[in-house]
């Protein structure tokens, strides 16, 4: 359960987009009780013309530094905080390190950076984040770059009726007692049918006798587009966090799918949480 993280991950390759997700990260902590890990994954030059061992020790003093620095950066933001901070420096591919370090570390939460070139929409950081967001088996925060408010005022969370769908929502009501959140519970849909109806009528009675959260509210929306839609109701409704369900598939299936979610992650303009579906 989210609202029970006890150790956040962060991974970061120091930039503005990364600091920014320590600093929701450094919220969760402090709220949650939780330590948090920050990671640095060092990739080796092989092809570096030069002795690879004196690169590789370069690049460790110089990320200790930075690490150094973005505690520093902690104390200034949180001088009473009661969360333990460390950090730790891997070498190797950052996708297949950061997994490791969930599973060694004994990871709850995932908190990392999303960024993207304006002009280009060429992906960063971001291509980083989403390999995570598709592979982890933990839950990811994806906090894009240029996301300056640090809150989780109004959550949406979106479904598609899935059975870990509504097991998922009543962990995101803890984590939204927490912070006196309001739950949009979202379904985008590119046609109005009675099987769609009766689907959304019926979670939306369910989370009611269940008594999962006050705070909740429920909307269906058609579009052609479900990544429109929801982008669409992001803006249209001052949405602070999204929430989605990632459900596990075949190779191919990832291949040939869509992926909202990671699309999402890539082009959204606020903190996207992934839960683990199945």
């Amino acid at each position: 359960m989210i609202s029970q993280a006890k150790h956040i991950l962060l991974p970061t390759d120091f930039s503005e987009c990364s600091k920014n997700a320590l600093n929701h990260a450094a919220l969760l902590a402090d709220k949650f009780g939780a330590r948090i890990t920050l990671l640095n994954v060092i990739d080796p030059p092989f092809n570096f013309p030069t002795n690879v061992d004196g690169v590789i020790d370069y690049l460790q003093e110089n990320a200790e530094q930075h690490l150094e620095r973005l505690i520093e950066h902690v104390d200034e933001q949180y001088p009473k905080r009661t969360f333990k901070l460390k950090h730790q420096i891997r070498i190797g591919k950052p996708i297949s390190q950061i997994l490791e370090a969930i599973s060694d570390l004994n990871i709850d939460l995932v908190v990392l950076g999303s960024a993207m070139d304006a002009p280009t929409r060429k992906v960063l950081f971001g291509s980083v984040s989403t390999d995570v967001i598709l592979r982890s088996t933990k839950p990811v925060l994806a906090v894009p770059e240029g996301v300056k408010h640090v809150g989780f005022e109004k959550i949406l969370f979106t479904t598609n009726f899935r059975h870990k769908d509504l097991r998922n929502l009543e962990h995101l009501a803890e984590f939204a007692k927490l912070f006196n959140s309001e739950i949009h519970v979202l379904h985008v849909t590119d046609k109005e049918d009675l099987e769609t109806d009766i689907k959304f009528r019926g979670m939306k009675e369910l989370v009611k006798e269940k008594k999962i959260y006050k705070k909740i509210d429920f909307e269906l929306k058609t579009s052609d587009d479900a990544f429109i839609g929801i982008s669409e109701y992001v803006n249209d409704n001052d949405i602070s966090m999204m929430v989605m369900n990632r459900y596990i598939k075949s190779v191919i299936g990832l291949l040939l799918d869509k992926n909202y979610a990671k699309k999402m992650s890539i082009y959204s303009t606020v903190p996207l949480l992934v839960l683990i579906g199945e």
